[in-house]
């Protein structure tokens, strides 16, 4: 079979193919890597990344990675064209080239990995702090959360119009979850309304730190000295550190059908070396408690319309199924983080 050109696995991939040329790089291979295409180098590999979001939420995102690099987490650092840019534009999609990293994707599933992983984290928010964020709008998330569970409560009513109205198995399975899916989600606000959410977003606005917020597995690379490195900045926003550790949390909460320990352990990793505050145990219930998942769902299928049915409705059982554990963890889950913070051990 007959090698393809560099340019035809960049036009494979949906790439355009000249970008290469705006660089003085002598590229000797390509080949996709999810959504990336790896480029081998007499140098070293680097990866070709396409954006399409909008210019202040790429410098948004260029300039975090920046920080964080520069305060000596490991990130990849851009490489920039022949003329000094740190990307370059076509049709509306801007690319960018970046270093690429000496690592494995994370395994959640694998306990130290997913110890680092929680460590990392703690230190990747450290690093953050400071952070000098470009003006873009939607990146400024302090104080935001009562606001959107709201909202969200609102969308999730009209959905359950809808799906009462509807005829699909779908609309069946969201109208007999979405009025307890409601009511957890009036729970995560009477959370905030109960908690130091303000005085917590207060203090970490004062202390510029931002979230990676997509702190999935293959985001989260191990190194070979088992230190933990960081790719795909597109989501970053400013927002409490609360925010990705819960959403850490939540992620292998579902892959372990909510197994409390798991959770515990993940706290406890974290705050191996950062102090908590008084009352983040609260926030993180209160992120844990909305139903997320079923949100989604329900976006998914009412507002954006492009998921296959049978991939939604099977999010939909999985909601269904783990209701009972999930209820289980998150009665207990303060007092359990609480012990954990105070004594360093899991009960």
């Amino acid at each position: 079979m007959e090698q393809l050109t560099i340019s035809q696995v960049l036009d494979l991939c949906g790439f355009w193919p000249e970008v290469l040329t705006a660089y003085d790089l002598e590229i000797v291979a390509a080949a996709p890597v999810r959504k990336v295409v790896r480029l081998q180098t007499p140098q070293g590999d680097l990866a070709l990344k396409k954006f399409k979001l909008t210019d202040e939420e790429l410098e948004f995102s260029l300039a975090a990675m920046r920080h964080v690099k520069e305060r000596g987490f490991t990130v990849p650092g851009v490489i920039r064209t022949r003329d000094g840019r740190e990307y370059v534009e076509h049709d509306g999609v801007k690319y960018f080239i970046m270093e690429w990293l000496d690592g494995r994707e994370s395994d959640y599933g694998y306990v130290l990995d997913l110890a680092n992983a929680a460590r990392g984290l703690a230190k990747f928010h450290e690093a953050s702090l400071g952070f000098d964020a470009p003006p873009c709008k939607g990146k400024e998330q302090w104080g935001t959360w009562t606001g959107h569970f709201l909202e969200r409560i609102e969308e999730m009513r009209e959905w359950q119009v809808l799906a009462e109205q509807g005829g699909t198995a779908f609309d069946r399975m969201f109208a007999e979850e979405v009025a307890y899916g409601i009511q957890e989600a009036s729970r995560a606000v009477e959370l905030l309304h109960a908690s130091r959410y303000e005085e917590i977003s207060k203090a970490e606005q004062e202390s510029r730190g931002f979230c990676h917020h997509d702190y999935a597995h293959h985001n989260v690379l191990i190194t070979p000295q088992k230190q933990v490195s960081l790719i795909d900045f597109d989501y970053a926003l400013c927002d409490i550190r609360a925010h990705d550790l819960a959403s850490l949390i939540l992620r292998n909460m579902k892959s372990v059908k909510w197994d409390a320990r798991t959770a515990y352990f993940i706290v406890k990793s974290y705050f191996e070396s950062t102090a908590p505050q008084e009352g983040e145990e609260r926030l993180l219930h209160a992120m844990m408690r909305f139903p997320q998942d079923l949100y989604e769902a329900g976006h998914f299928q009412y507002v954006e319309k492009n998921r296959p049915a049978d991939v939604l409705e099977s999010r939909l059982r999985k909601w269904s199924e783990q209701t009972k554990r999930r209820e289980r963890v998150l009665q207990e889950f303060e007092a359990g983080a609480r012990y954990v913070l105070k004594h360093g051990t899991i009960r």
